[in-house]
């Protein structure tokens, strides 16, 4: 049977993790900075060594496939980029494991290589700008270039700007749609980036869905005034009313739905004095749910909590909405297959819904889609502790070819 060179593999997740490392063991290669155009130079310069013809298209996503196949293929892969501070599997491990795994059935002359294609996406993560998913939604062709056009990163830089140096024009991004004529199904390796597996004692898990994320702005506005001057009584302190809008956040969306989640990662006083009375408050709100219903019912109740907040308080409050991933459910052919593919190698398999938003979220509204995930150590992602056992990373990247293989003959 073919089999994947695990030394290899984890020597190239070791490799690919000093683009952009950081000497506490994480990760900063934000995407469309160097440290992120470099990691897909590396990626692209690996597939040619083992004989691939690599090809980086309009979005920048990096593709490798055998030059003398021409598909449609069954798409493997993952995102390069990383979040600050981040982890150095979260993406990265999907990618390298899909490029292990078509090296491998090259190196056997298998003839299942000349089916598979993989794939380095651009932009998953959306920290730059408003949204990610950037280089898989270009190819879905979900991109629309004038919102992009329109936004800024977080350091105020035009998103225009930023992808021009990088190498992206914007006018022929959209240009990366005409592949997915050539691609007939996609499947994604990724950590779990929780806790639920380790805790229950799973090797594997097949991806059931992936769950809704809205996010939004909110804006307060209060009354700037003096702190010491000014009574409590008399203050319409928008510092006040955000600070009691988001700790009562957490009870108001388990009132909702108790597997439902949101988060608030930063707020924003202004003028941000110590002895000023805030007249401004914003912050960044996101809420994820497997049900766009639920979801909806917790921004709708929120804002209705959020206004009465700022009524006692004296201050009026607005939420520009800043973007909404659907939830998906992952195609049960796809799922059937990858489940005999995963019980092949290990009893302890188990279903999961994705609380972290994929690549293969866009993919599955134009492909039949599954993803895999391996367990996370202590549930931690998105940090420098991100980690995964040596065994299970391989394991993973096992399932993930003999998956190809079983998902392939099924399409």
């Amino acid at each position: 049977m073919t089999e994947i060179n695990g030394a290899r593999l984890l020597e190239d997740l070791r490799a690919f993790s000093q683009i952009g490392g950081r000497a506490d063991g994480g990760l900063d290669r934000l995407a469309w900075t160097e440290a992120d155009l470099e990691g897909r130079r590396w990626l692209a310069d690996r597939m040619q060594a083992c004989g691939l013809d690599a090809r980086t298209d309009p979005a920048l996503n990096v593709f490798g496939h055998l030059a003398a196949s021409t598909g449609p293929w069954l798409l493997l892969g993952s995102h390069t980029d990383s979040v600050p501070r981040g982890g150095r599997l979260d993406g990265a491990y999907g990618t390298i494991a899909a490029l292990e795994v078509l090296r491998t059935l090259v190196e056997a002359h298998d003839p299942l290589a000349e089916h598979v294609e993989i794939v380095g996406w651009a932009d998953e993560e959306g920290v730059r700008f408003e949204n990610g998913l950037i280089g898989s939604r270009a190819v879905a062709g979900e991109l629309n270039p004038d919102d992009l056009e329109e936004q800024i990163d977080w350091q105020g830089e035009p998103a225009a700007v930023v992808l021009a140096r990088a190498g992206v024009d914007l006018e022929r991004i959209n240009e990366a749609h005409e592949h997915l004529d050539f691609l007939k199904g996609y499947l994604e390796l990724h950590i779990e980036q929780g806790p639920r597996m380790e805790a229950d004692g799973f090797d594997l898990a097949v991806v059931t869905g992936i769950v809704g994320v809205h996010r939004e702005k909110v804006r307060i506005e209060g009354v700037q005034n003096h702190a010491g001057t000014t009574p409590f009584r008399m203050r319409k302190d928008a510092g006040r009313a955000a600070a009691r809008a988001v700790a009562g956040l957490r009870e108001l969306v388990q009132a909702v739905d108790q597997e439902a989640v949101a988060n608030v990662g930063a707020i924003h006083f202004d003028p941000g004095g110590i002895n000023v009375v805030p007249g401004r408050a914003e912050f960044d709100l996101e809420v994820r749910h497997g049900s766009d219903e639920v979801v909806r019912g917790i921004v709708h109740t929120f804002h209705d909590r959020l206004h009465q907040i700022c009524a006692e308080e004296g201050c009026r409050a607005d939420a520009d909405f800043r973007s909404y991933e659907p939830a998906v459910a992952m195609d049960a052919g796809v799922m059937a297959a990858l489940e005999r593919a995963c019980q092949s190698l290990s009893p302890r398999v188990t279903q999961l819904a994705s609380g972290a938003g994929h690549d293969a979220s866009v993919m599955s509204r134009h492909l039949p889609t599954g993803m895999l995930f391996v367990p996370s150590i202590g549930g931690i992602s998105h940090a420098p502790e991100e980690n995964t056992s040596d065994e299970h990373l391989v394991l993973g990247a096992r399932a993930l070819l003999q998956g190809a293989r079983a998902v392939s003959g099924a399409l």
